[in-house]
């Protein structure tokens, strides 16, 4: 982690933070209101911007909020069932520094996207096994 001090976000950080805001409310919405479905763009936008939120993050010295924005990356990526972007996202969260408590919450996470992973292959193969 850099010693440096962090520096004031910029306003494009800042703008890019409110629109991921918006966009994840608006998924949870959606999947309040029953329209999971629709949400599941919402979702991958989220996830996309929110990973690009990071490094911008990182650039302004701010590493534990870059890596609590790849979290939400991934886990945004994850409810779109984009498991490999979640999988390599809550990956590059853990290079980062993180709380222990939020550690473990990341790894727990991530197990259990490789275990949804590891079944989908297992589908895909017997899919293409039975053809």
């Amino acid at each position: 982690m850099a010693n440096t001090k962090a520096k004031p976000y910029t306003k494009r950080v800042l703008n890019l933070m409110a629109e991921n805001s918006a966009i994840i409310l608006k998924a949870h919405t959606f999947v309040q209101m029953g329209m999971a479905e629709a949400a599941l763009p919402l979702w991958e936008t989220a996830g996309s911007d929110e990973g690009r939120s990071a490094p911008l993050l990182d650039t302004l010295g701010r590493e534990l909020e870059a890596a609590v924005h790849r979290i939400r990356a991934a886990s945004c990526f994850r409810k779109a069932g984009n498991l490999n972007h979640a999988v390599n996202l809550y990956h590059a969260a853990l290079a980062g520094p993180l709380r222990e408590n939020t550690r473990q919450d990341v790894e727990r996470m991530l197990s259990e996207c490789l275990t949804r992973l590891a079944r989908s292959a297992g589908k895909s193969t017997a899919k293409v096994a039975s053809k």
